[in-house]
């Protein structure tokens, strides 16, 4: 009763009964009409003013906390108190002055992490109100100088998915029960990645199991699946990436602020994030950027500070998150840890999801190598995937060559053609182009998957364009034939003085183990991962082992 006379005496409404629903509903009369309400909006300070036109922007609601961090409080005070103390003749804060003149009221509504306080304009006022005289706040951006160094962004993601598949499709990998791959095919992959940055590869397995790409078959092999896995070989490059893309945007079960390298998240079950809500405000504000225009990390940072601060935290929570700092491990809560928190998973999703996927280039000042970027642009891939223009245009790739030394370069756009490659030729090299090698271990691999020497040979004209060579064709031919009867290795030449010093390396049990074949009375055949072994065996025998290598130069240290 106290708040419904404050809010009488301000509407100039003269109350004729002491019951509190009569008088509510006199209020709730007196107040709807249009004259009333023109009256008391002219009436309210300026501030107040301000506050309600803020909240006539965002629709007529807000959250509570987020209402109180600009425009105040509303003190809690029971009825004697309220009544000794008057609030609404000095409120401490513009939301109190509202509050008492009934243009705002409060209720509980149920967000994903449970109910939240909200102020609101009741909707019988509203309809009364002026239309807001500023449209909700959009970010704009100043453009930065092009800086020193730029890391252009590339499809090697796309080419790295493309070897990822490849790897699974003709290796034995069979996968522990959590999904954990043995630790030698881990390092056989990396070896062959344009990138080996192993959270670019968390993120590229899980792009791979969020499309169904792998299964794991009744041996409990891990190997693709055809249908998804070849349409997206067969697509072109710009939707193969609109489609890796388009998976990470749409992925709930990629918590990108999990993957914060400064932060740390405790998933204690007391509060949920939702990543698909803070991605797509990041998203939606990177429209503001002129395609091919460099910015500052730091200015889109602080802009959607000042425009959006609550883009991933709609009810203004700041308190009830359970995130340490990774350095310090100090808890980060309440509205002045945003830049730690909220600026640091804005410049994640800008320098890693969509630099990993081509949509961003990053910048930095300094020397190459690794700077820390602080400087992005808008690719001409990322402009088409946010709608700021059309899709680039895409070159036709050549095809593939096949050389005289049974080499085979692929260029990278023909990812199809690579797949299909690497299950007939081994891995060679991985870049611009990339580069595969017929081999008889290779032939072998490829009839174990039923594929013969004769399809072989047929891709391989039709892929380089033209018919295979005559004496490529005849080596392949007769190695299916009569298989390998040529190979060559890398191993090392031991060669000792005389033929009795060999007889005592290869009878005694600490060196003959490492000696291979022997090639001539003084002179043996040892492999490259023996010598060190080697060395320290003739050392314990008295004898001081001249090493040769014949990339050391003299002045070589």
């Amino acid at each position: 009763m106290v708040r419904l006379r404050a809010i009488a005496r301000f509407w100039g409404v003269e109350l004729t009964t002491s019951r509190h629903r009569d008088v509510a509903d006199g209020l709730g009369q007196e107040m709807v009409t249009p004259e009333a309400i023109t009256s008391a909006w002219d009436t309210l300070p300026d501030i107040q003013r301000q506050a309600l036109e803020a909240l006539l922007a965002s629709e007529g609601r807000m959250p509570l906390r987020v209402f109180a961090r600009q425009w105040g409080e509303i003190r809690t005070m029971g009825p004697g108190r309220t009544e000794r103390e008057q609030p609404w003749r000095e409120p401490v804060s513009p939301a109190e002055g509202l509050w008492y003149t009934g243009f705002i009221a409060r209720a509980f509504e149920q967000g994903p992490e449970g109910s939240y306080e909200v102020v609101f304009i009741p909707p019988e006022l509203q309809a009364g109100l002026p239309a807001p005289s500023v449209s909700p706040p959009a970010i704009t951006l100043d453009p930065a100088p092009e800086p020193a160094v730029v890391r252009s962004a590339s499809d090697a993601l796309l080419d790295d998915a493309c070897e990822y598949l490849a790897y699974v499709q003709n290796e034995p990998l069979r996968p522990s029960p959590e999904g954990n791959w043995p630790a030698r095919h881990e390092t056989r992959l990396v070896h062959r990645l344009r990138d080996p940055n192993p959270e670019r590869l968390r993120f590229l397995r899980h792009l791979a199991r969020h499309l169904g790409w792998l299964r794991v078959i009744d041996s409990g092999r891990l190997r693709p699946d055809p249908g998804p896995v070849t349409a997206w070989l067969q697509s072109p490059t710009h939707r193969q990436r609109t489609s890796l893309a388009q998976a990470w945007r749409e992925d709930p079960t990629w918590n990108d602020l999990f993957h914060v390298p400064t932060l740390h998240p405790e998933d204690t079950g007391a509060w949920r994030n939702d990543p698909l809500l803070a991605r797509e405000a990041i998203l939606r504000h990177l429209q503001a950027c002129i395609p091919g225009t460099w910015y500052t990390l730091s200015g889109f940072v602080a802009a959607i500070k000042e425009t959006d601060p609550d883009f991933q935290r709609p009810d203004g929570d700041y308190a009830s998150w359970y995130i340490r700092d990774a350095a310090t491990g100090a808890y980060l809560s309440d509205f002045e840890s945003w830049d730690a928190v909220e600026g640091a998973l804005v410049r994640y999703i800008v320098t890693r999801p969509l630099a990993w996927l081509g949509l961003t280039d990053l910048g930095a000042e300094g020397t190459p190598g690794s700077p820390r970027a602080h400087v992005f642009r808008l690719t001409a891939a990322g402009a088409a995937y946010l709608g700021l223009a059309e899709a680039p245009a895409e070159p036709e790739p050549g095809p593939m060559t096949l050389r005289p030394d049974f080499t085979v370069l692929v260029p990278p756009a023909r990812r199809y053609e690579r797949f299909q490659l690497a299950r007939v030729a081994d891995w060679a090299r991985s870049g611009d182009p990339f580069v595969y090698r017929l081999t008889p271990t290779s032939l072998k691999r490829a009839r174990r998957q039923g594929i013969s020497v004769t399809r072989a040979i047929e891709f391989l004209g039709q892929a380089s364009g033209g018919p295979v060579s005559h004496f490529v064709e005849t080596a392949l031919t007769r190695w299916d034939a009569r298989g390998a009867e040529v190979r060559l290795e890398q191993v090392a030449l031991l060669r000792v003085s005389d033929e009795e010093l060999m007889k005592q390396i290869t009878s005694l049990p600490r060196t003959r183990r490492f000696i291979g074949e022997q090639v001539g009375p003084t002179a043996a055949v040892v492999q490259r991962r023996d010598w060190t072994r080697l060395i320290t065996a003739l050392g314990e025998m008295g004898l001081l082992t001249d090493v040769v290598t014949p990339d050391l130069k003299e002045n070589d240290t």
